[in-house]
């Protein structure tokens, strides 16, 4: 039964990875499509241990891959490139080590962190649900979580009915009908995110166009306010979340609320930047709760440091403010 169900469930893989590949403009392309292959090296691997080994490396990297690509579309925060690559060598040490009849402990530390790195994925997907102000990729972030959960619930009866024999079969039947769900319905689904928020939009009606003038009247207020939630803004305005998400995502052309608020908290931080106080105080006048929040996301958007930011902008003012050097004419 697995040597004919283990390729389907690769097959279709495969071929999600392809058209997702040439979805060019879809947030974390990339990264989902090797999910995707690695995923289906999983399954080749299982039916044909022997005859793919050489597999075996991809296998191994596949919770990583999956990880990696679920922070990337939907849009959390990834971690350092150093961490990433300190983890992709634990995996393949590990787990080869494990394969080739090493200490069994470094089959418990293949394991454990292969599972660590799947379950942070329904954490990743349902922290990043208050935030996300696209209507479409909420829903994707509901439906992922009930999906996996089956998934998951599927894979774990068979494991005690049956055993291991008959969880991977299960998992590859339910890709198989996961990966044609997909196919049926994520065409639409998919140029529902990749639309701009600015081009082509529905149009605001005039109520909510009035929420915007009022939105933008309070955010100059409340920024500041280090337990600002998209839930507190929308009680102050007196209108229902869903629309203020709406009007966020259209009227401002932003898909994530907490880093509206962070350029509202930004650009404060640099207009004060000249004052004599220092950065950890301008950061909690400006709503965050500790210097490193702000450091993480200052650096996210200005691609350094605040520190760094601020030397540089005053050295190119001191360079504005000093004389140029005259230069003897030619005779």
């Amino acid at each position: 039964m697995l040597t004919v169900l283990a390729p389907a469930a690769a097959s279709c893989q495969l071929l999600m990875a392809v058209l997702i590949w040439r979805r060019t403009r879809l947030p974390g392309r990339g990264a989902l499509a090797l999910s995707l292959m690695s995923g289906a090296a999983y399954f080749l691997h299982a039916a044909f241990p022997e005859t793919l080994r050489f597999l075996l490396p991809v296998v191994l990297v596949a919770p990583l891959a999956c990880n990696r690509a679920i922070r990337r579309g939907f849009d959390a925060p990834l971690r350092p490139a150093g961490l990433e690559i300190g983890l992709l060598g634990l995996l393949l040490i590990s787990g080869l080590a494990a394969r080739a009849g090493g200490p069994s402990w470094t089959g418990w530390v293949s394991s454990l962190l292969s599972l660590v790195l799947f379950l942070e994925l329904p954490v990743i997907v349902w922290c990043g649900l208050p935030d996300d102000l696209v209507a479409a990729r909420r829903n994707v972030r509901i439906w992922s979580l009930g999906l996996s959960a089956l998934l998951g619930a599927g894979v774990a009866l068979a494991s005690v009915l049956g055993g291991a024999a008959w969880a991977v079969p299960v998992a590859a039947v339910l890709t198989c009908l996961l990966a044609f769900a997909a196919v049926a319905f994520g065409g639409e689904l998919a140029d529902t995110l990749l639309a701009s928020p600015r081009s082509a939009r529905p149009p605001l009606d005039s109520r909510e166009q009035q929420i915007l003038c009022r939105l933008r009247e309070a955010i100059a207020e409340v920024y500041n306010d280090p337990d600002l939630t998209l839930s507190t803004l929308a009680r102050r305005l007196g209108v229902p979340e869903h629309r203020l998400r709406r009007v966020i995502h259209l009227g401002e052309g932003r898909r994530n609320f907490s880093a509206w608020l962070n350029d509202y908290r930004i650009n404060a931080f640099k207009a004060r930047l000249d004052d004599d106080e220092t950065i950890l105080a301008l950061a909690l006048a400006v709503g965050y709760n500790s210097l490193s929040a702000f450091n993480r996301a200052f650096k996210a958007v200005e691609g350094v440091t605040p520190s760094v930011f601020r030397a540089a902008r005053k050295a190119n003012a001191k360079a504005m403010t000093e004389p140029v050097p005259d230069t003897p004419s030619a005779t």
